[in-house]
C-alpha cells in the first residue's frame, strides 16, 4: 500500500492532468442522495490498460485496478461501480462530503481530473407578503423562501420578466421584492423561480391592490315627466367593488345598489341626487351628484282648475269680444235715442231702449 501511495503522489506531482483528454471538462453536478458517473473518453480499443487508479482529493483512494486484481477501498464499498473496458466510475449515495476533485491515472494512457459539486434539491418554495390586505400607496414586500443549496432566484410578472424601477426593487440575492408605494398597476401574478444546477421549483402569488373608489359618475336623464320611470346608475372604479348610498336633496333614500330605480316619478322626486361610493377595505369614499327635474305632463292640457292655459286664454279673449260688442251696441242705441224727436206714441219703446242701454253700460263697466 505504501508503494501505491508513493506512486500516486508521484504521478500527481508530475502533472497528472496534462493528458486532460480522458475526462470531460467539469464540474460535474449531482444531488444529495443521488449518483454520478465519471466517464472517460477511452474505449475498449484503447486497451489493454495495465493499471488504473481513481482517487478523491489526491490522497483518498477509491479503486485500484489491474488485469489480475481489483481493490476497492473500505470507504467506497457498495458505493461504486467500475467499468474496466472504459475505466469509467459510478459513485452512489452522494453526500455533501463527496464534493471535491476526482482524479484518474491510466497506464499507459494518461490521466485527468474533474471536480464534483453536490447540491441539495430545491424544495419548499413559497412567497409571503408583508400584509394580507394590500392597499394602494402602502409599502409591500414579497419574500421568496426556499430550501436547498446554492439557490438563485428569478422573478416574473404575468409571464414576463419583471420590470424594476425606483418604486419596484429587489434585494441583492433577489429574495425580497419591495414595492415602496404599491400602485393598482402592480396587481397581477408574480412568480419566483428558484433553481440550482440540479433542480428548480417555483411559487406563485397574486397581488390584488385594493384602491378607490374614484371616478364616481351617475348616468341617467335629467328631465322626465310625471309617472315616467326614474333610472339612475352610479359607477365607480374600486377594488373591491364599492357599496353605494343614495340621497335626494341631502336626505338618504331607499337604495343601496349601483342602480336607483323608481317606476313612477312624482314632482316631489325633483332635486339633487347624490351617490356615495364607499370601499370597505380602503375605508375611502367619494360622491357624485345629478340634477333631475320631474315636470308635469300637460300634453292634453292642464291647469290648477282643470283647464289648460290655452283654455283660459280663449275665455279671456271671448269675454273681451263680448264686452266690446256690448259697449258698441249701447253707444249706437244711445245716439239714435238722442237724434230722434220726442214721440208720445213711442214713449214705451224709448223706455225699453233706456233699459237696454243701462244693461250695456253696466256690462262695459
Amino acid at each position: 500500500m505504501a508503494i501505491l501511495t508513493c506512486f500516486i503522489l508521484s504521478v500527481a506531482s508530475t502533472g497528472l492532468t496534462e493528458a486532460a483528454g480522458i475526462l470531460p471538462d467539469g464540474p460535474l453536478n449531482a444531488s444529495v442522495g443521488g449518483s454520478v458517473w465519471f466517464n472517460t473518453t477511452l474505449t475498449e480499443a484503447d486497451g489493454p490498460f495495465i493499471s488504473v487508479i481513481w482517487t478523491f482529493n489526491v490522497t483518498d483512494f477509491i479503486i485500484s485496478y489491474n488485469p489480475s486484481s481489483t481493490d476497492i477501498f473500505p470507504a467506497y464499498q457498495d458505493r461504486i461501480s467500475y467499468v474496466s473496458s472504459t475505466v469509467s466510475l459510478e459513485l452512489r449515495d452522494l453526500t455533501l462530503k463527496d464534493v471535491g476533485e476526482y482524479s484518474v491515472n491510466v497506464v499507459p494512457n494518461g490521466g485527468g481530473r474533474i471536480n464534483l459539486d453536490i447540491y441539495e434539491k430545491i424544495s419548499g418554495v413559497s412567497i409571503k407578503a408583508s400584509t394580507e390586505q394590500i392597499i394602494e400607496g402602502s409599502s409591500v414586500t414579497l419574500t421568496c423562501e426556499a430550501s436547498g443549496s446554492s439557490p438563485s432566484r428569478t422573478w416574473k410578472k404575468d409571464g414576463s420578466d419583471l420590470n424594476l424601477s425606483e418604486n419596484v426593487t429587489l434585494s441583492e440575492d433577489n429574495t425580497v421584492l419591495t414595492f415602496k408605494a404599491v400602485k393598482k398597476e402592480n396587481s397581477g401574478e408574480y412568480v419566483c423561480l428558484v433553481s440550482n444546477p440540479i433542480s428548480s421549483s417555483e411559487a406563485k402569488f397574486t397581488i390584488v391592490v385594493n384602491y378607490g373608489p374614484e371616478n364616481v359618475q351617475i348616468e341617467g336623464k335629467d328631465l322626465i315627466n310625471e309617472n315616467d320611470q326614474i333610472k339612475l346608475i352610479c359607477s365607480a372604479e374600486s377594488t373591491p367593488s364599492a357599496t353605494f348610498t343614495w340621497r335626494l336633496n341631502g336626505s338618504e333614500i331607499i337604495g343601496s345598489s349601483a342602480e336607483f330605480l323608481k317606476e313612477k316619478a312624482q314632482s316631489s322626486d325633483s332635486g339633487t341626487y347624490t351617490c356615495e361610493a364607499k370601499n370597505t377595505v380602503t375605508e375611502k369614499q367619494s360622491t357624485a351628484e345629478h340634477e333631475l327635474h320631474v315636470q308635469t305632463d300637460c300634453s292634453s292640457g292642464c291647469s290648477s282648475s282643470g283647464c289648460s292655459a290655452g283654455c283660459i286664454a280663449g275665455i279671456v279673449v271671448g269675454c273681451l269680444v263680448v264686452v266690446g260688442a256690448a259697449s258698441a251696441g249701447g253707444f249706437i242705441v244711445y245716439k239714435k235715442r238722442h237724434n230722434r224727436k220726442p214721440d208720445p206714441q213711442s214713449a214705451e219703446q224709448n223706455h225699453v231702449y233706456e233699459e237696454m242701454s243701462s244693461v250695456y253700460e253696466n256690462v262695459g263697466k
